[in-house]
């Protein structure tokens, strides 16, 4: 059990975020409301007995870590390519419904962007959403659940000793959230859409609430 708390954020609203594209190693710029969402995200840290911080290395998760440790001058964010996104291979910046609808209807699903469906195609797990999306691309880039297990336990093999010692920011991204929430307490069921610039506390293995009073407009 760890001391402290760890804070898993998610990054800040970018371009393709808003444009309902695909943006899993790519990249794009933060938008206007991302930017006042990361002010938002400072306020809400700066209280924060914070000990040290991790990101994934993509520049949206960079761009959001920096600014939420705006309080904490002392603590030099640790870039890691383990808190990564999962890749989308050829996918990458083509609009959601070319892959999220073969993904959906691979499981029986309908796609509808924030649709209850999501929740309940991956009760049994998110190894085979994973694996769909590798099937379905025809790079064969894009992450499978074996590439995406591996970056995240070497994830919380990083975030969770430093947690030993205080409290921990960890910056990263949508869906590999449900990935280390998943990892810790494997009975979670991680909800679609995590709001950009919110906040999941875990305290000794227990997975709070998410706080959601940073994705603001």
């Amino acid at each position: 059990m760890t001391r402290g708390t760890v804070h898993f954020v998610r990054h800040a609203q970018t371009l393709f975020n808003v444009n309902g594209q695909l943006q899993g190693w790519c990249d794009s710029p933060l938008t206007s409301r991302g930017e006042r969402q990361i002010a938002a995200l400072g306020e809400r840290m700066r209280g924060v007995p914070l000990v040290a911080a991790f990101m994934s290395d993509l520049t949206r998760t960079r761009t959001t870590a920096a600014a939420a440790l705006a309080g904490h001058p002392s603590i030099e964010p640790v870039p890691t390519t383990t808190l990564r996104e999962w890749h989308f291979g050829g996918f990458e910046g083509q609009p959601n419904t070319s892959l999220w609808e073969p993904v959906f209807a691979d499981h029986g699903y309908t796609y509808v962007p924030a649709s209850a469906d999501w929740p309940r195609m991956t009760d049994a797990g998110l190894d085979s959403v994973i694996d769909a999306i590798h099937r379905h691309d025809p790079s064969g880039r894009a992450d499978t659940a074996a590439s995406v297990r591996e970056r995240v336990e070497a994830a919380l093999a990083l975030i969770l000793p430093a947690a030993e010692h205080g409290d921990v920011l960890v910056v990263t991204h949508g869906t590999v959230l449900g990935s280390l929430l998943r990892a810790i307490d494997p009975a979670h069921r991680p909800r679609a859409g995590f709001p950009n610039c919110g906040i999941v506390p875990v305290t000794g293995g227990v997975i709070g609430p998410i706080d959601a009073s940073c994705a603001v407009d």
